[in-house]
């Protein structure tokens, strides 16, 4: 056996990866939101819900289809951010992360489903199937997505900001942005503090953006010492 001296590696995540997951994910917010936004107008009349849902039928799925597709550049984004976290050994703020980071795409994933259901054959006719489905879509695509997502902002702001991975400021503007996430909850309570989803769906924007530019672009990883014949 030949013993291999002790290396270093260096993990990068190179920021323009970063952006263009952004990038993708904004684009496919926006073409699907006008689209999605069809899907909440349907009448909750069961004699004419079918024939608004057939004459938007693609609006309807195109919109749905891009709140999923959304989902897919988001879930890697919180995945490569919380890799950082994990490989720069901050625990409690990868754990906060993983908690909100995982159950964000879940949310509008489910929001997604939700909408494109109500172009299924026969569910627009089903008496009282148009609202669930409505409220549903709502409820995963607003205070769920809010809610979670700001869960996940907080854990890296504060993780990443203690030690000055990156500037105080960002740290300050994710708490700002997790704030408005929590804050959302309360939509349940009281349908007017829906505002705040906006507020977090849009500024969360801006802070990804500048997380993507001002965190380290790489860090030492050691690796283990093995041997060879």
């Amino acid at each position: 056996m030949k013993p291999r001296e002790n290396m270093m590696r260096l993990l990068r995540h190179p920021s323009v990866v970063l952006i263009a997951l952004i990038v993708l994910y904004v684009a496919l917010m926006k073409a699907g939101g006008s689209n999605v936004r069809i899907a909440f107008r349907v009448p909750h009349d069961a004699a004419i819900a079918p024939a608004y849902v057939i004459q938007h039928s693609w609006a309807i799925r195109w919109g749905s289809f891009c709140e999923l597709a959304s989902a897919i550049p988001l879930g890697i984004f919180i995945a490569v951010c919380i890799g950082r976290l994990r490989v720069l050994g901050i625990s409690a703020g990868e754990q906060i992360a993983a908690l909100g980071g995982i159950a964000t795409p879940i949310m509008l994933a489910a929001s997604a489903m939700a909408t494109w259901s109500l172009t299924r054959p026969g569910v627009a006719a089903a008496p009282g199937a148009v609202a669930a489905l409505q409220s549903i879509g709502f409820d995963g695509g607003g205070p769920g997505f809010a809610v979670f997502f700001g869960l996940f902002v907080a854990g890296v702001s504060v993780a990443a900001g203690m030690p000055k991975l990156i500037p105080r400021w960002l740290m300050w503007l994710g708490i700002v942005v997790a704030a408005a996430g929590e804050l959302s909850a309360l939509t349940l309570l009281n349908f007017t503090a829906g505002y705040f989803i906006p507020v977090i769906r849009f500024l969360s924007i801006i802070w990804m953006l500048a997380l993507a530019l001002r965190w380290p672009p790489a860090a030492p990883v050691p690796v283990a010492e093995d041997g060879g014949n």
